[in-house]
């Protein structure tokens, strides 16, 4: 199981570009997943949408429905919040959701599927 103690190390260990980021930040993201999570996981994501990196973008959604399938409770609320929720509250998120169909899991799915029924 994943803890949500370690959510930030999970992160850059999987991402190392991520790394750099958080040490030159540390102080702004240290024990506070959802600020990292939201502001430059979700950032790193629509980067990877808009320049259509399908190899990372798989990589990104099996590493999210394996902690959203692993996770604790409060790991999972960090995703379904810190990185579902925003991912579907961006600006051009229909337009993204269509590219991204294919490389959601089915619990990354149901979480926006109740998003969109919550919004609807």
């Amino acid at each position: 199981m994943y803890r949500y103690s370690e959510a930030i190390n999970l992160l850059i260990n999987k991402f190392p570009i991520l790394k750099a980021i958080y040490e030159d930040n540390i102080y702004d993201y240290q024990d506070l997943p959802y600020v990292f999570y939201e502001s430059i996981f979700v950032k790193y994501i629509i980067e990877r949408i808009q320049s259509h990196n399908e190899a990372e973008l798989r990589d990104i959604f099996i590493f999210i429905e394996e902690l959203l399938l692993k996770g604790d409770a409060e790991f999972r609320n960090l995703l379904d919040v810190a990185v579902i929720e925003s991912l579907y509250f961006e600006n051009n998120f229909s337009e993204y959701n269509v590219f991204l169909l294919k490389f959601y899991g089915d619990l990354t799915k149901k979480s926006l599927d109740m998003l969109a029924s919550q919004d609807g």
